[in-house]
């Protein structure tokens, strides 16, 4: 499963591959969220906009607390999506993964 951090403007966002058993976890996490009461943040133009992804119906959006399918909205108040995201990004993002966990705890 192909994952990108939203994050760059105007030149290409980081992008790596999950093996099967890290997609197979991030799917479990995903199925584990509940339906969203609220319309979550929309991502500003620039800066962390979130880590997409794509499930069975399509591109993922996690982002704020917020996991955002084609057909649904799912609250992550804990930001597991994304912090599992974080975890799983490859060593030479280091410095990107320092910024994005700020974010995160922000």
């Amino acid at each position: 499963m192909r994952v990108e951090l939203d994050v760059f403007s105007g030149r290409p966002n980081p992008c790596w591959e999950l093996d099967e058993s890290q997609g197979d976890e991030l799917l479990q996490l995903q199925g584990q969220l509940e339906l969203s009461r609220s319309g979550g943040a929309e991502p500003p133009a620039l800066g962390y906009r979130g880590f997409v992804y794509s499930d069975a119906s399509g591109p993922v959006r996690a982002y704020r607390g917020c996991v955002k399918t084609l057909h649904a909205l799912y609250a992550d108040p804990s930001r597991r999506v994304e912090r599992y995201l974080l975890e799983q990004m490859p060593a030479p993002y280091a410095t990107l993964r320092a910024q994005v966990a700020s974010e995160l705890d922000a």
